[in-house]
């Protein structure tokens, strides 16, 4: 008999996930992850509890201390601009309590994602777009291995948020006073400069803001607490200026106009190939994006050796930022994913 394992954290999305589960008669069994000090496991017991479903807690703060919040505070203060959720998908939902729920006898792993997988004719596994462009995750679970996503079961992916939330209210499965999930489940305020300045005080000090010319435009507390792109909160005159780079040794700030922040050259490195790999030097044509709030523009994406890849946009984008992951589509297809790295001194980076 096929049992479903299903996370569920005890927000609209997994818990109309697990209804519709039982609402086909599907076996399902409920597991969820404690993370961190500032989670709670109380709203998937409650969930599960009204569907009458059983629910494994999975201990994992230590771990996820390691792997995503020192790993996310380290990269700031090595001048990256980390993307945590990416991470938490491929080591944790999909690979911590994937392998939790495969060894507690389950036969699929099934989630709230907005997002749709099918079979190729080739047996390859296709990630594909959720039909709500709004609400689609196909960004985030794109490095995900094709190992991981056979076993992988998003039952929202052709729905739409407005329904999941409504339905969720009018079962009674969660209250519409409840608060929708943040993006940085550690961080709630979003403050991730006070997280970082708290283990990293050396950086706390004050250094210059230049322009491009290196001309001085005025002073900053810690470059580590700009991201690339940045507009607000430089308090400088003139401009209107945009975060260029970020030097973390130097202290320095660099910015720019917004002409100035453009590039079409994009450096990558562990590319996550969803369809067969090109040959190195290989070239294919795509559409990509370089954040998840951002129109996919077209491309061509460039195989080469290790890992790497070469992102090129036919036309300027603004604020390429390493330690983003940037995601090439085919159409509603994701066909490869890779993190956005520093370009070296004498590569070409505009």
């Amino acid at each position: 008999m096929e049992i479903t394992g299903i996370g569920l954290s005890g927000g609209a999305d997994s818990a109309i996930a697990a209804w519709m589960l039982k609402q086909a008669g599907s076996p399902v069994r409920g597991f969820t992850m404690r993370l961190h000090s500032g989670s709670s496991t109380e709203k998937a017991e409650r969930v599960a509890e009204k569907l009458g479903i059983s629910l494994e807690i999975l201990q994992l703060e230590a771990v996820f201390e390691e792997k995503i919040i020192s790993a996310f505070v380290d990269s700031y203060a090595d001048g990256f601009t980390p993307s945590p959720c990416v991470l938490c998908n491929r080591l944790f939902k999909f690979g911590i309590m994937q392998r939790a729920i495969l060894d507690a006898g389950c036969t699929r792993v099934a989630t709230g994602h907005y997002a749709r997988v099918e079979t190729a004719v080739d047996g390859r596994i296709r990630l594909l777009r959720g039909v709500d462009s709004g609400k689609d995750q196909s960004y985030f679970l794109a490095q995900l291995s094709q190992e991981q996503l056979s076993k992988a079961c998003f039952l929202l992916g052709e729905f739409f948020k407005e329904e999941v939330l409504r339905q969720a209210y009018d079962l009674q499965l969660i209250s519409p006073q409840e608060s929708e999930s943040q993006d940085l489940c550690f961080l709630p305020d979003g403050d991730f400069a006070a997280l970082v300045a708290s283990r990293h005080p050396e950086l706390c000090r004050e250094g210059w803001i230049l322009d491009c010319s290196g001309k001085k435009l005025g002073r900053h507390p810690g470059a580590f607490r700009y991201t690339l792109g940045q507009r607000r909160g430089l308090g400088l005159g003139g401009g209107p200026w945009f975060v260029k780079d970020v030097k973390i040794q130097e202290n320095l700030v660099i910015v720019g106009t917004a002409e100035q922040i453009l590039g079409t050259k994009v450096h990558l490195e562990g590319i996550n190939w969803l369809r067969t790999p090109p040959s190195d030097c290989e070239s294919i044509s795509c559409h990509a994006q370089i954040r998840y709030r951002m129109a996919a523009k077209s491309a061509t994406l460039t195989a080469c050796p290790q890992q790497t890849a070469l992102l090129s946009f036919d036309k300027p984008v603004s604020a390429i930022t390493p330690g983003q992951l940037a995601v090439c589509y085919d159409g509603q297809e994701v066909i490869a994913s890779g993190w956005i790295c520093k370009p070296q001194p004498d590569s070409e980076s505009n």
